[in-house]
């Protein structure tokens, strides 16, 4: 499906993304093989390695030399990134500015959000204007107290909703102008909000029929309230 400059594809995203021409960036937020409840999506720690390197990897593979790869991530897994992720990363701290209240000792209050750049000669780019809006900088405080509060909103009908600002800084920062970022798994369309509120292409893949429905609706949305960027 297109919509403005979007393109979103129903389906398994191992299938899809070898079909794909280059892209200028990855961002996504995929399941975390914690045993989280989704539609079908199984989420179990068994076989979690093997499943989300070979889809990072055929996303990498599409894109062009010097681009930005971000992978959320969870807490409780940090000690395995190394085991399932083989790049020179660092890690983009995405902290919560609301945190819900669960029966554990310590509440997690951030996600870790692992980082690396493809190859190439060139410099990755990076947004620098003086008193822009964007600070770059390997932390940040994400607006969860509205996605956890409104859950009439059409992100909260996903199970766990990433917050529209969260990404924003991220493609805002890092993602140049006018070029494509890809979401292997789309899940309610966050990822594509943001490209639509700041001017960049977007490609999105999600295999779940709900989620995926979700997306159309925010993104359509989100062009017709027209964008943010100047």
């Amino acid at each position: 499906m297109k919509i403005g400059d979007a393109t979103l594809y129903h389906g398994d995203c191992l299938e899809i993304l070898p079909t794909l021409d280059k892209v200028d960036a990855v961002v996504t937020d995929p399941p975390y093989g914690i045993g989280f409840t989704y539609e079908s999506h199984d989420d179990s720690p068994e076989g979690y390695c093997e499943f989300i390197w070979s889809a990072i990897s055929k996303a990498e593979a599409l894109c062009r030399p010097s681009s930005p790869i971000f992978v959320w991530q969870a807490q409780a897994n940090w000690r395995y990134f190394h085991e399932w992720f083989p790049r020179e990363w660092r890690v983009l701290i995405q902290a919560k500015n609301f945190v819900q209240m669960r029966n554990t000792t310590m509440q997690h209050a951030y996600e870790p959000v692992l980082v690396w750049w493809t190859y190439g000669k060139e410099k990755p780019w990076r947004y620098d204007k003086d008193g822009g809006k964007y600070v770059n900088r390997d932390w940040f405080v994400a607006n969860s107290a509205a996605a956890v509060s409104d859950v009439n909103s059409l992100a909260k009908q996903h199970p766990c909703p990433r917050q529209v600002d969260a990404m924003e800084f991220v493609i805002g920062n890092w993602v140049k102008p006018k070029t494509v970022a890809c979401d292997p798994f789309m899940g309610s369309g966050t990822t594509g909000v943001a490209c639509a509120n700041l001017g960049r292409k977007f490609i999105g893949i999600e295999i779940e029929r709900k989620y995926f429905d979700i997306a159309c609706e925010r993104i359509e949305a989100a062009y017709a309230q027209g964008r943010l960027f100047v």
